[in-house]
């Protein structure tokens, strides 16, 4: 069967612009895939820099108890509020939303320091926290 060439023309007309509008399509979805990664990986970054930053001050705090005068006065300062402004200073400056969830420092059942570092990241609806544990041993 011979078809004439101008009715394969008639039915090929508008194709090379739908073409192009699914390439635009397949295009569009694959920078918005890749736009969703960066801002995943941004996030998450912003993530392991805090908890960094927390671990280090948690650490700084243990050594300060560890180090510091094993009198039972200056113990038992450590625990109230008074006893470690310095360190909820610190955290004020380096994480974001302590002042809402100010860090902690409390002594447990046995006998050890626990060292709670709480902050909330921008636009982040939930509360991360790093904990450490140290013992002052005679």
């Amino acid at each position: 069967m011979n078809i004439p060439r101008r009715r394969i023309k008639a039915r090929q007309r508008g194709m090379l612009l739908l073409q192009s509008l699914v390439a635009l399509a397949l295009f569009s979805v694959g920078a918005l895939t890749v736009l969703m990664l960066s801002v995943n990986a941004m996030r998450q970054a912003a993530e392991a820099h805090y908890r960094t930053a927390a671990s280090v001050l948690a650490v700084q705090m243990a050594s300060q108890i560890r180090l510091g005068p094993r009198d039972s006065a200056t113990l038992a300062a450590i625990a109230t509020s008074t006893g470690y402004d310095a360190f909820r200073e610190a955290a004020a400056r380096i994480l974001p939303g302590t002042t809402a969830y100010p860090p902690l420092v409390t002594v447990d059942s046995a006998g050890r320091f626990v060292i709670t570092v709480r902050w909330q990241q921008p636009g982040d609806t939930s509360v991360h926290q790093y904990v450490a544990l140290t013992r002052i041993t005679e």
